[in-house]
């Protein structure tokens, strides 16, 4: 019964990056220095994941830094949920699914609140706001939308200075 029960859940899963497994080629620190700003992340494996830690400063018009995938396309028209187990202390957190390559167009967010222990998150897709330079827009991420993803990423979500340390175990799209 444990087999099919462990079979069932992965004929669900659609996408998953499992950080626990290594399962990040192509990731990469992308830091406010691309427009001037000082902020610093970086990353390290654990043995339950990945750490992104740093720092983040508003110093020559800085205030992020991210940790993101490479563009491709991602087919995850089928998705319903999105789960992401992690953990954070210090900065609220995002995820963060591009559609476009340039920065300035609209994106998809959900915000990672801190949490010291293990959390996992469920979200049903059709909660997923976009948001444009930081702004929510009003609109929600579609199963349209979905099968134009080119990119995620994990990005500090507070413009504030400080320091951030967010770990995270897998990201699932079901």
């Amino acid at each position: 019964m444990k087999a099919l029960v462990l079979l069932l859940s992965i004929m669900s899963t659609v996408f998953q990056i499992d950080f626990s497994q290594k399962d990040v080629e192509g990731w990469a620190i992308i830091n406010d220095r691309v427009m001037g700003g000082q902020s610093n992340g970086r990353i390290a494996a654990t043995e339950e994941g990945v750490l992104f830690f740093g720092n983040v400063s508003l110093e020559n018009n800085g205030g992020f830094t991210s940790y993101r995938s490479s563009f491709q396309q991602y087919s995850l028209e089928d998705t319903r949920t999105l789960k992401i187990r992690y953990r954070s202390d210090e900065m609220c957190m995002a995820l963060q699914l591009d559609i476009y390559k340039r920065f300035y167009y609209p994106y998809f967010k959900v915000s990672l609140p801190i949490s010291a222990e293990w959390t996992e998150l469920e979200i049903p897709i059709s909660e997923i706001e976009q948001y444009r330079m930081g702004d929510p827009t009003g609109s929600k991420l579609t199963k349209e939308t979905l099968g134009r993803i080119i990119r995620m990423g994990l990005v500090t979500d507070e413009k504030r200075a400080g320091d951030f340390k967010l770990e995270v175990d897998y990201i699932i799209f079901e």
